[in-house]
């Protein structure tokens, strides 16, 4: 039995992937011309050799294998995403997600985000929720924030709870509710302790105006709504309102009718 453990090793030895040369190590053995008289051995040295491709296979399977999932909205709507979790993900237009579905929940729960995205995490104190950008990244345990993401600059803003955000030289800042932050290609960080009332207008189609000029809300009105709004006056006009899930139409025929403006969807 030894002898033959002996033989076994050998063979190991000289297997290469996908490939296991049985005559060259009979020659070597010595017992190329005794193959009737050793069947239990050659059974055992291809046994090994099986042996040897599983084992290698499944480390493989086990540690490195990956399964990306690759979430993407169009670009002219968003889309809402529930993850293994059930954390809760809107994603803007024109905005793409991916996590390994494998690791997710089980070794951790990263994602990597490029564009626009409001989150609602489900708590768990064991296993941070992190999101990954280009310039940035985010920890939270549960809570609901924004993150936005290009090649220019990540910005966070949080609507409730506590997040870590922090750049790639992991400097850091901790935002709580009503903060917004951002970090520039530099990888410097800024922070404003209090939040645009509409930065997640996109989303609830909730608008809240005080004395706000009226360029800007059509600014905004055309990119929440994919409009093009026609007749704003030279002049500068202000606005003191809120709209909550209003047609477009009726929001246009409020202002003109509150301002004594002439505005109009021209698309």
């Amino acid at each position: 039995m030894e002898k033959e453990e002996k033989d076994i090793r050998f063979v190991a030895r000289f297997y290469r992937e996908n490939r296991l040369d049985t005559t060259q190590a009979w020659q070597k053995l010595g017992i190329g011309k005794q193959r009737n008289n050793s069947i239990l051995l050659y059974r055992l040295i291809t046994i090994a050799a099986v042996t040897f491709l599983i084992a290698g296979f499944s480390w493989w399977w086990i540690y490195d294998r990956q399964d990306w999932i690759v979430i993407a909205s169009s670009a002219h709507a968003v889309k809402e995403v529930t993850l293994p979790d059930n954390s809760h993900i809107t994603l803007a237009e024109n905005s793409a997600l991916q996590y390994d579905r494998l690791a997710y929940g089980k070794k951790n729960r990263n994602v990597t985000l490029n564009g626009k995205a409001y989150f609602s995490v489900t708590h768990q104190e064991q296993c941070p929720f992190r999101v990954q950008t280009e310039l940035a990244n985010i920890q939270v345990l549960g809570t609901q924030f924004q993150v936005t993401a290009n090649a220019n600059q990540t910005s966070a803003t949080v609507e409730s709870g506590k997040v870590r955000f922090y750049n790639k030289e992991q400097k850091e800042a901790i935002l709580t509710k009503g903060m917004y932050a951002f970090i520039n290609q530099k990888g410097q960080i800024q922070i404003n302790k209090q939040s645009d009332p509409n930065t997640f207008a996109w989303k609830t189609h909730v608008f809240v105006y005080n004395e706000a000029p009226l360029k800007k809300v059509v600014k905004e009105l055309e990119e929440v709504y994919k409009v093009h709004i026609g007749g704003i006056p030279q002049k500068e006009y202000y606005l003191t309102t809120t709209f909550d899930n209003t047609p477009i139409e009726d929001i246009i025929e409020i202002i003109n009718q509150t301002l004594d403006t002439k505005l109009d969807i021209t698309q």
